[in-house]
């Protein structure tokens, strides 16, 4: 049997975030539901779309377009973090 690395607990499914995600930064309901009828369904999605791409969003202007682009930013940082914390996790075990 191979030895275990850190990856082998991870499926690539636990690295997609949700564009729910980004209501605990700031972006209401009512936006996230605009997202997703825009065919917006992951916060990856949203990073990759330009600002004016996101624009053409029926009710976003050019300051909820930067408010959400911040929310993602900050959504994806604090995943990093979590995803840090569980390789610590893996390999030092609880501290």
């Amino acid at each position: 049997m191979p030895a275990s690395t850190i990856g082998d607990d991870f499926d690539d499914e636990d690295f997609i975030i949700d564009i729910d995600g980004i209501q605990s930064h700031g972006v209401g309901a009512a936006d996230i539901t605009k997202l997703k009828a825009n065919g917006y369904y992951t916060v990856a999605s949203v990073h990759a779309a330009t600002r004016k791409t996101l624009l053409k969003i029926k009710g976003f202007s050019e300051v909820k377009v930067e408010k959400v682009k911040e929310a993602i930013a900050k959504c994806q940082v604090s995943f990093i973090f979590q995803c840090i914390d569980a390789v610590d996790w893996e390999i030092f075990g609880p501290v």
